[in-house]
């Protein structure tokens, strides 16, 4: 009995505009949609992840950068543990009196 090597398949609907789905056959061919949408997917994604790459890899050859990603991965925790330890409290809201024509104004 063979192995089965082939990846399993989720199925992915969707819905197009009937002009976009025209120019996809055109393009593409009947019959060879999905390897067609397969291809491009498999391309934007390996495209996005090398952008990302390049982008933490530029970060991490500049001094200034990498303080600076330190300084909001700080702050990012800070603001993370305040709403951590405060989400059970009610919110305190402050009013100020505002002047409008150069009288108090609730």
């Amino acid at each position: 009995m063979r192995a089965r090597t082939a990846e399993p398949r989720q199925i992915f609907s969707v819905y197009l505009p009937t002009s976009l789905y025209q120019k996809l056959v055109d393009r593409a061919g009947r019959g060879r949609l999905n390897t067609f949408i397969m291809t491009v997917l498999e391309r934007e994604l390996a495209g996005e992840e090398e952008k990302l790459v390049n982008e933490y890899q530029e970060c991490y050859a500049n001094p200034r950068m990498i303080k600076e990603a330190k300084q909001w991965e700080k702050a990012g925790i800070e603001s993370w543990v305040n709403y951590e330890k405060n989400k059970n409290q009610p919110t305190k809201v402050k009013w100020s009196k505002k002047l409008v024509n150069g009288r108090k104004v609730n």
